[in-house]
């Protein structure tokens, strides 16, 4: 029996109540964070957490009154739930209102904690690679927001299953925006590493960030522009980045290979540094 955490006490899955009247559940209203844990420490924590205070400030949202102390919460999670390896998502709603478009909730934001066990860099994502298709990014003008609305990109996910495939990558009109869960990085011909500049049509993802400081530290050459989908024919390499994806390796797009699909260097020596990183 799983244990989460939820507005202040730890309990059995099974045992846990959300009002019906939760904003997140009438309106969608909320945000949420999932972070990594290798071998009991959570990774890139910090960046997570800050970027669950700027969620919720995006969202004029009060944040819960364990905020502070988050990372002792979820360290507590994994201990109870006796995680090693896997992740903690974090979700944070405005709590309970009549379902009325612009009441203000007068009790506490309803925060909830769930661990999981994983591994994710034996997953086949990490060390085979995935193919993907492209489809237009349809999704509201925030998606530097971390919300829990998700429907557009369930669908994506849904429908790349359908069609054999892993995931979605989204584009608009200058070019690639993200994945349906992910960053998107391309390696070209001469070797760059490109990926699209933050905005607010993308969410700054955490992983992002630490690949790209591992890359300007390993000395490869960065360009941040957004990525046309015509150039992935001829790209040299070409990989996703999430939280629990780490470093995914893309091998086509819609039916495209990327590199024949044979994982590139840059892509193995991101993987090294990104796996080394977490490992110290």
């Amino acid at each position: 029996m799983s244990i989460i955490f939820l507005n202040g006490a730890f309990l059995a899955a099974e045992e846990a109540r959300i009002s019906p009247f939760d904003r997140g559940f009438t309106f969608g209203e909320g945000v949420y964070e999932v972070c990594i844990v290798v071998k009991g420490k959570l990774i890139d924590a910090p960046a997570h957490l800050a970027r669950l205070e700027r969620s919720l400030k995006a969202c004029d949202m009060a944040p819960p009154p364990e905020m502070a102390n988050l990372p002792a919460l979820m360290a507590e999670l994994l201990q109870k739930n006796a995680i090693h390896n896997g992740s903690v998502y974090v979700q944070v709603t405005p709590g309970v209102t009549p379902r009325n478009f612009t009441a203000q909730p007068q009790g506490r934001s309803t925060l909830m904690m769930v661990a999981n066990t994983g591994h994710f860099e034996t997953s086949p994502a990490f060390t085979a690679g995935v193919h993907v298709q492209l489809q237009p990014d349809i999704r509201w003008l925030h998606r530097d927001i971390k919300t829990t609305m998700l429907m557009p990109q369930v669908m994506a996910k849904r429908n790349a299953l359908a069609n054999g495939l892993a995931d979605t990558l989204f584009y608009d009109a200058d070019g690639l925006t993200e994945g349906a869960s992910s960053n998107v990085f391309m390696v070209d011909t001469q070797g760059s590493l490109i990926t699209r500049p933050l905005s607010n049509l993308l969410l700054a993802g955490c992983t992002r960030e630490r690949v790209l400081t591992l890359a300007q530290n390993a000395g490869l050459t960065l360009q941040e522009r957004p990525i046309r989908p015509e150039e992935l024919p001829q790209a040299a390499e070409l990989f996703v980045t999430s939280a629990t994806y780490l470093i995914a390796p893309v091998l086509s797009v819609d039916g495209i290979k990327i590199n024949n699909a044979v994982i590139g260097p840059k892509t193995r020596q991101l993987q090294k540094l990104y796996l080394n990183y977490i490992a110290a």
